[in-house]
């Protein structure tokens, strides 16, 4: 980096303010740590410099108010579990990306209880604190409000609303969608924005539909067919947020001719004249100079010293040969982010902020969780960063479009040329990358498009990335097997059949360590494992015995003008899944134990039942359909093979189930102490009354 940048970095921590510095589980060791830890909250206070060309895709950034020096000062909440002592650390940074404020990875990665005053991670879980890391938190979401409190609340933001240059408000045309079932019930939507008026209602459009298809069968926003709402009005919330009060309309058209009555999944889409816009895309810079400062600055711009420079004396990440005075507070910085974070870190890559103020790259290694194949709704005015697209739900909401995949490639239905790395290949600073899906996350997240392109060939990926799909997964995976008894949804329930219980948090966990011995000691990681055209395991939907066939969230080239998704229906892009066997289990990917060694059918879809837009998706829900238990009990026209066919009574299911578990041990993919205290203890609990003990 040339020294007239150094001299003039994008961006600064002006002030990193502790809150509090206070003893980790109430001064309790995890097990397995060198030590105790300390938590510090705090925030921070950051300025950027609106006119840095690393800063030129934070929309709205020059419209900001600017402080005497010409720079715009935003603020976040952050929290930081470390070593209390340094001698008690390794020199690695772990920045756990939060969702919608909340430190989703803290249950998966850390373990234990409050960071304040809960249990320490213990015996049977293998928290990373065992391996000497410092863990980060911060805001970046600018619609999760600040508390200065991140240490036991949300972690929010402090950013600036954006005004045009006469010092007027800045308005939109923006869009919102209300489904009753999603929202907890109710008539209310409440508002990601402002209106512009609350009284001018002459450029709303208000409209309730049954669904996103047209005559044609084809998602689409202009011909599906809506009812128009008319009664509604605008309400003031307590908290100052504006909301719209309404009532449903009588009947709403479906496509194909005739009426049904709104329920329960009845989709409202409201278009109106937003105002004060939030700059948004602030957040991904606040991450990149957090960072930054944490690893590399010894003061914050007001001559404060960084709390964590005592890790200058902490034992170097590769354990050995250590630099007697490094130049650094960490060796290597790792990132991971879980659905909504996940996003997050595709969309920091894209936008080319993984270059820190010194030319180098801000994360060495990056684990995105679930993200499928989508980004986020930040880098835009009238953000709705909350917003992900689904089947049915937020279906035209932003963050999907081109590119998909981490390789770079020409996109055979839009034309465009792109890759999710193109930047950071561009200036050197691509991290190595991890990327983890379930099954839901091709059948509703674009995941496919990750490993294909969107006519549906093979995509090879960069060598410093690496892609794993875990079969018959829901959004996020579920609390595992266990007894095996599957209790149908109940009357009335959103989903028509019970949700898939097969896990997937013991494989991220394997792959945290993996990406650590691969950023840190070069040590290759497991090979991506996936759907692939090429051997036929990346295929269309098929029908799977006793649920039919899913419905797969389809795509096409959209562009989004005054708030209304523009759908170009003659530029699909096409999506695959993973074939099935026989009993409609997935074959591909990383089979955990309950996958390869089944109790039941696992999908990584569900449906909508009655009353809910009956049909549709059913909103990040995977599905169990069980095997009989013997051939007397098999439903009619059920062709899978009943549970006493398949195992010689639960000794036998247990030692099949044992031999799936240690080779995903061996292969890296699974952590000893997680195949033991999950899946064997989970396997041990398969009720009598499917296998017999014998």
């Amino acid at each position: 980096m040339s020294a007239g940048a150094l001299a003039a970095p994008a961006g600064v921590v002006d002030r990193f303010e502790i809150v509090a510095t206070q003893d980790a589980y109430n001064g309790a060791t995890p097990v397995g740590a060198a030590g105790p830890y300390v938590v510090i909250t705090a925030i921070v206070h950051g300025r950027l410099d609106p006119a840095h060309p690393d800063n030129a895709d934070i929309v709205d950034l020059p419209l900001a108010p600017r402080d005497a020096d010409g720079w715009v000062r935003y603020s976040t909440d952050a929290a930081v579990l470390r070593p209390k002592l340094p001698r008690d650390a390794r020199r690695i940074l772990f920045y756990d990306v939060v969702n919608r404020g909340g430190r989703l990875g803290q249950g998966v990665f850390i373990g234990g209880g409050a960071l304040t005053d809960g249990a320490a991670p213990g015996a049977h879980f293998p928290s990373l604190l065992r391996r000497g890391y410092t863990v980060v938190w911060s805001g970046w979401q600018g619609d999760v409000e600040q508390t200065g409190r991140g240490a036991t609340a949300a972690l929010g933001t402090r950013f600036p609303i954006a005004t045009a240059a006469d010092g007027k408000p800045l308005t939109g045309m923006s869009r919102e969608e209300f489904i009753p079932d999603q929202a907890g019930g109710g008539t209310t939507l409440t508002l990601n924005h402002r209106p512009a008026s609350m009284t001018d209602r002459s450029e709303v459009q208000f409209t309730a539909r049954a669904a996103w298809r047209n005559a044609d069968g084809l998602a689409d926003y202009a011909s599906t067919p809506s009812a128009p709402v008319t009664d509604w009005q605008y309400v003031t919330q307590p908290n100052g947020t504006v909301a719209v009060r309404f009532t449903p309309p009588a009947a709403l058209p479906v496509a194909g001719g005739g009426t049904v009555a709104p329920d329960a999944g009845t989709i409202y889409s409201f278009v109106y004249r937003a105002a004060e816009p939030r700059v948004a895309a602030i957040g991904f810079a606040a991450v990149r100079d957090l960072l930054h400062f944490l690893k590399s600055s010894n003061t914050d711009a007001q001559g404060q010293p960084n709390p964590l420079n005592d890790m200058k004396a902490a034992p170097c990440a590769v354990g050995g040969d250590c630099p007697a005075d490094p130049a650094t507070n960490f060796d290597a910085v790792l990132g991971e982010g879980t659905s909504q974070s996940g996003r997050f870190l595709r969309d920091f890559l894209y936008l080319g902020f993984n270059k820190a103020t010194d030319g180098k790259p801000v994360f060495d290694g990056l684990l995105a969780v679930i993200p499928g194949g989508r980004r986020t709704w930040t880098a835009v005015r009238f953000a709705q960063q909350g917003r992900w697209s689904r089947q049915h739900e937020d279906h035209f909401m932003q963050g999907d479009q081109f590119p998909f995949s981490y390789a770079s490639f020409t996109d055979p239905v839009s034309g465009r040329h792109d890759g999710l790395l193109k930047r950071c290949q561009a200036d050197s600073t691509c991290p190595k990358v991890m990327q983890i899906d379930g099954s839901f996350e091709w059948w509703g997240g674009r995941g496919s498009l990750n490993v294909t392109d969107g006519a549906g060939r093979d995509v090879p990926l960069p060598a410093n990335v690496r892609y794993y799909f875990v079969p018959g997964t829901q959004h996020g995976g579920g609390g595992g097997v266990m007894t095996g008894l599957v209790k149908p949804p109940d009357s009335g329930s959103t989903c028509r059949f019970a949700n898939s219980p097969v896990t997937m948090t013991p494989i991220e966990r394997a792959l945290a360590v993996a990406l650590e011995h691969w950023v840190v000691h070069g040590t290759p990681p497991p090979a991506s494992a996936h759907p692939k055209v090429a051997d036929g395991s990346a295929t269309q939907p098929v029908p799977v015995p006793l649920a039919g066939t899913g419905r797969v969230s389809a795509l096409f080239v959209t562009d989004h003008v005054d708030g209304i998704p523009r759908v170009q229906l003659s530029k699909p892009y096409r999506q695959l899944v993973a074939a099935v066997d026989a009993d409609g289990n997935e074959t591909a990917g990383i089979a955990t134990p309950e996958v390869a060694v089944p109790l039941a059918t696992y999908l990584g879809w569900n449906l909508r039942g009655a009353g809910h837009a009956e049909g549709e998706g059913c909103s990040a829900a995977g599905a169990a359909i069980p095997f009989a238990v013997d051939a007397a009990t098999k439903a009619p026209g059920d062709p899978r093979a009943p549970l006493s066919e398949r195992y010689a009574g639960r000794a036998d299911y247990l030692a099949k189930f044992h031999a799936a578990t240690q080779a995903l041990v061996r292969q890296g993919l699974l952590l000893p102490l997680d195949a033991e205290h999950i899946y064997r203890a989970n396997a041990g609990k398969v009720s009598p009354l499917l296998l017999p003990n014998r």
